[in-house]
């Protein structure tokens, strides 16, 4: 049975199974990169230097914004065009985001290093916690083309039907991260240095192993001289199915320096370091979720390639029920024992006093997110971008930012932590509105076919 045959006639469920789990995976592997940094930093050198390395948690979500916007749009018509049989539109698809990544990566780089003091200010950094945020700024930046590059490697790899090998992609980085943290931080004693090395090696690593994949056959794609010839018509198709990616990691990003400002006026640094680890432990709600949306990308593509709308909309049902499933247990793990995870990245007993309640506040409706994601990542598999950057927009800029500065007058610093949970029930609303429509278009045969939704 051939790939595109499994896809439309396989056991759906297990297929879900099958490509969701090692996409999850590997998101959560990507983001254990900064996790596993904050956790050695936190207890081998302190509050402040904690603090630095959270002041910089924007340069993270900045610098996978534009390689998810890539490999995600790419391997989304990458899919589409596989239901269709196009072997040539395929490698066109994985070609062209391959090149936006390049230069998208490189261009961010060298902005960042140009104009760090100013960025740095714009996130927030205090006084005390300026030395270590600079040091480890500067080092991260310079791994923004080895993330790119892994994130478009990743992608391709899993939607040509190895998911485990795409996971295995940033696997290879993340376990380098992690036993060069405990040899720079706790071995050496480098701090945020050598946390910063640690990061940029495993993500060259990572990007290294990605390229031999691809170019020893691991993918559906044919390397010619050809792939990688640039088509503009493509490259803005690639980027309007990824920009809701890109609105969701800047506008992470741009979430976090208004926290680090909020939470700096009402609590200082202890009050920063504790969003560090409230944005830690939601990465693993994000990433889980975001990873069962893109594990399914593959399957509602090429089904709504091959016009099998049913099918289709039965992948995001079953899907949206497994995703819900894992961020009930993770809601679990938080509201039972949200001082053992505050105490795992060295928090001070100032930092209890605000994380505890912070925590649960945070993460009280939490589950919902696994189906607003899932949604957000569906309309963009059907190439279908504009709901999804509808959700996100409203669900992370202009719901949440206002909320952030407003709750504070009313219930002081742990108000703060109210704006995430009401913002995600607004966007559940608007997902399940959204959702509810598209399903009555496709079953009335109101949707337009692929050929008239891309090239």
């Amino acid at each position: 049975m051939n790939e595109k045959n499994d896809f439309s006639t396989g056991k759906l469920f297990p297929m879900i199974l099958r490509y969701s789990i090692p996409a999850a995976i590997s998101l959560l592997i990507t983001a254990i990169y900064n996790i596993v940094d904050r956790i050695f930093v936190g207890n081998f050198n302190g509050t402040s230097a904690l603090a630095g390395l959270s002041i910089c948690f924007p340069l993270s979500y900045m610098m996978m914004a534009f390689g998810l916007t890539c490999s995600a749009g790419g391997s989304s018509l990458f899919s589409l065009f596989a239901g269709k049989e196009d072997q040539k539109n395929m490698n066109r698809s994985f070609g062209n985001a391959l090149i936006l990544a390049f230069f998208s990566e490189i261009l961010l780089s060298v902005l960042l290093l140009i104009f760090a003091n100013p960025i740095l200010k714009v996130f927030g950094v205090t006084e005390t916690a300026y030395e270590y945020a600079f040091e480890y700024y500067r080092i991260v930046a310079l791994g923004c083309l080895f993330q790119g590059l892994t994130q478009v490697f990743c992608d391709f790899v899993r939607v040509s039907g190895k998911p485990v090998l795409g996971m295995c992609v940033t696997g290879v980085g993340a376990v380098t991260n992690i036993i060069l943290d405990a040899v720079f931080v706790a071995v050496l004693d480098l701090g945020v240095t050598g946390a910063a090395w640690a990061t940029v090696i495993g993500q060259i690593l990572s990007a290294l192993f990605g390229t031999y994949l691809v170019l020893t056959g691991y993918t559906k794609v044919e390397i010619k001289k050809e792939t990688f010839s640039f088509n503009f018509e493509l490259s803005k198709k690639i980027i309007s199915c990824g920009f809701a990616f890109w609105i969701a990691q800047m506008a992470m990003g741009l979430i976090s320096l208004v926290y680090n400002s909020q939470l700096g006026k009402y609590g200082g640094d202890t009050a920063i370091s504790v969003y560090a680890v409230v944005a830690s432990i939601m990465t693993f709600v994000i990433m889980p979720a975001s990873g069962i949306s893109q594990g399914i990308q593959p399957i509602v593509g090429n089904n709504f390639g091959a016009g099998n709308y049913k099918r289709v909309m039965a992948t995001l049902y079953q899907a949206s029920a497994f995703s819900v499933g894992v961020t009930c247990v993770i809601w679990f793990i938080v509201m039972f024992f949200p001082e053992a995870l505050l105490l795992a990245f060295g928090a001070s007993e100032e930092m209890l006093e605000i994380g505890v309640a912070g925590l649960r506040t945070n993460f009280c409706i939490t589950p919902i997110l696994g189906f607003v994601m899932l949604v957000t990542t569906f309309f963009q598999s059907i190439a279908k971008p504009i709901p999804s950057i509808v959700i996100t927009f409203l669900r992370q800029i202009l719901f949440l930012i206002p909320f952030i500065y407003v709750f504070p007058m009313l219930w002081d610093i742990n108000g703060i932590f109210v704006a995430q949970p009401v913002s995600d029930a607004l966007a559940l609303i608007l997902s399940i509105v959204l959702v509810v429509r598209e399903q009555r278009q496709l079953y009335s045969g109101e949707s337009n076919h692929l050929n008239k939704a891309i090239l």
